[in-house]
């Protein structure tokens, strides 16, 4: 494996030597993502093969690179050569934009050809057991690996021009040393134009990015571009950092469930030779038994996103005192005051399905749609309700969630989406009363995080227990006397610490 995840992240089904000649690596992301992790376990695991290796870094000093790879304490002076470009100068910021310290990066490009040159004399000299049979393969056994982290420091500390003077003499000297080498920046500081200039030097780009949630910090990353791979789409992929700071895949050999494409981490049930959730079997039937089998049984990865719902019914429509004219005329009012709405009129991502007294809308892209729907709804049904009696007034529940669903073509071929993400709004939604505006806890904290101005409409409830004994964090959405129910829903019950 020539760097940490290159199996995961091109899929099983890559021929081993068809990028033998990638040797040099761009990963791309913001601070404490882990990229410095990341060239860690790229590091240390080359090492621990009896490779050589070079490091170069501006921010590390050497005993904290002696830290950084202190399991490694027998051989990290042997076997590897560290470099930092600043701290070799030893000198000030008064005499930093100097020729003698801008000429330091052509003095650090000799010393790293001096290791590679002594390197490979040693491969050269290296005694070979007189019973043991001389061929060319016991003398490619030692080999070089570089980490370069990170270019945004470099760029900092010295003139643009002689960073890329720098990068690209050194590039063309790993690559013609076949030098695997992974070069790190931080895309959110270095301009975007530096970045364009630097990246057709690599044969591979990857990103990392980083999602903090509540207590919760996920860390992924994906191909960008890799030369010789015909894939279009690279796919995220989640990695993590074990007890020893070292980079782990923990679901990459897992099943993965045929409904949401999610890892399977508990016990997989198979059903027609596909792995699925056991909950998300029962799922899988019910589509079959709606779409027939021949819609749904060739559904792929492309075929299930990810959007956030909007789930209403109407509060009381089976009330025996309505009679059917007057439950079809507020169905009706429903529907129109939802489809002359604003956001609906203006988001074209979104799938509509009728539920008989209401109708779920997923947004594909928008987290924000389905909030800001339901305020724009209420405030229509405030001035609809002005002045009628209980039975006039058009009283409806919101539920608003995030999560995963397959595209299916219905009997008429029309697309359409179901699915978990569905399910889940409306186990939210039943949970309301009349007026409640009701969020899970993912798609609120999302929105919490996106913008200040949803602090102080969406207010946390508590823990509720739905279905199958799943535990949710219920949010409700409110501003008294404008839209939302700031009651606490009648079925809410707590769960006990």
């Amino acid at each position: 494996m020539p760097i940490p995840g290159y199996k995961e992240l091109l899929g099983n089904d890559h021929i081993e030597d068809q990028h033998n000649d990638n040797t040099l690596f761009l990963l791309m992301g913001p601070g404490r993502s882990g990229k410095t992790t990341y060239c860690k376990s790229f590091f240390e695991s080359h090492l621990k093969l009896g490779e050589n290796g070079i490091f170069l870094s501006s921010t590390l000093t050497k005993r904290q690179y002696q830290k950084l790879f202190n399991g490694l304490a027998s051989i990290l002076d042997s076997n590897s050569f560290f470099i930092n470009p600043f701290l070799r100068e030893q000198i000030d910021s008064s005499v930093a934009n100097n020729s003698e310290f801008n000429n330091s990066l052509t003095t650090i490009q000799k010393e790293i050809d001096k290791f590679i040159l002594s390197s490979k004399q040693e491969q050269k000299n290296y005694p070979i057991n007189e019973q043991e049979e001389y061929n060319s393969s016991s003398l490619q056994q030692k080999k070089i690996c570089m980490v370069i982290d990170s270019l945004s420091h470099l760029f900092n500390i010295f003139d643009e021009k002689d960073v890329l003077r720098f990068i690209n003499t050194l590039s063309f000297s790993l690559k013609n040393n076949n030098i695997l080498s992974i070069f790190t920046i931080d895309d959110r500081v270095v301009e975007q134009s530096i970045i364009d200039k630097i990246r057709p030097l690599f044969d591979g780009v990857l990103q990392i990015k980083l999602d903090e949630k509540e207590d919760d910090i996920v860390r992924k990353i994906k191909f960008l571009s890799l030369i010789g791979s015909s894939s279009n789409h690279p796919s995220w992929i989640k990695f993590e950092l074990d007890k020893n700071s070292l980079l782990s895949f923990p679901n990459s050999s897992s099943l993965i469930c045929s409904v949401c494409k999610a890892s399977i981490k508990t016990k997989p049930v198979f059903y027609l030779d596909m792995a699925f959730h056991e909950n998300h079997l029962e799922l899988y039937k019910k589509l079959i038994g709606i779409y027939g089998n021949d819609r749904i049984s060739d559904l792929g990865p492309s075929s299930v996103i990810n959007a956030n719902f909007f789930f209403i019914d109407i509060v009381g429509l089976s009330s025996p005192i309505l009679s059917v004219r007057k439950q079809i005329e507020k169905i009706e009012f429903l529907n129109n005051f939802v489809i002359s709405s604003e956001i609906f009129r203006k988001s074209i991502d979104k799938k509509v399905l009728p539920t008989g007294d209401g109708m779920a809308i997923g947004f594909t892209s928008n987290p924000e749609a389905p909030l800001e729907l339901s305020i724009q709804l209420h405030n229509k049904l405030k001035r609809h309700n002005q002045g009628k009696d209980n039975e006039a007034s058009l009283a409806v529940r919101i539920g608003i969630a995030t999560g995963p669903v397959f595209i299916v073509n219905d009997a008429n071929n029309n697309q359409n989406i179901w699915g978990p993400g569905i399910i889940f709004a409306r186990r939210v939604m039943d949970i309301g009363d009349d007026n409640h505006i009701l969020l899970d806890g993912g798609l609120a904290h999302s929105l919490i995080t996106l913008d200040d101005k949803y602090k102080e409409i969406i207010h946390f409830v508590g823990d509720y227990q739905i279905k199958h004994g799943q535990i949710i964090k219920l949010y409700s959405a409110y501003k008294e006397n404008i839209f939302g129910n700031k009651d606490n829903p009648v079925k809410m019950k707590y769960i006990p610490v």
